[in-house]
């Protein structure tokens, strides 16, 4: 019987142990499921920053395209206005040019002896003198 009773000991005081070791898993199972939980839900927080993020990461590719569209479009404006203001200077150039012709045949046309030879719309007056222009 003292046999028996030692026996009883040893399995109880195992049993002791075993619920104390027991307790201690359940603890950490515990522990884990709860870190499990926050890991979790961090996931689910950096998903969805991440969504955030490349929903504005698409945002500013469509903004920058659309930004080099019109960059693009404002140099083809930019082009036309240099080209119609070089067309507008020859126009001008060439009415100036024209109208100081006529000026001349007027003034050759009422003073026929006038010697105009030095008159030309590039030159200046220095000094009481017809000088080439150093244009």
């Amino acid at each position: 019987m003292k046999a028996d009773a030692t026996k009883v000991e040893n399995l109880e005081k195992r049993s002791a142990d075993w619920e104390v070791l027991l307790g201690k898993v359940e603890k950490e199972r515990d522990d884990t499921v709860a870190e499990l939980a926050k890991a979790r839900e961090e996931a689910t927080k950096i998903a969805g920053e991440l969504a955030y993020a490349r929903d504005e990461g698409k945002k500013v590719a469509e903004d920058l395209d659309r930004a080099r569209e019109e960059t693009e479009e404002m140099k083809k404006q930019t082009n036309e206005l240099k080209k119609q203001t070089e067309e507008l200077e020859q126009s001008s150039a060439q009415v100036l040019a024209s109208g100081f012709d006529a000026a001349l045949e007027q003034v050759s046309c009422q003073y026929p002896e006038l010697d105009l030879s030095m008159v030309s719309i590039c030159n200046e007056v220095v000094e009481g003198k017809i000088v080439p222009s150093e244009d």
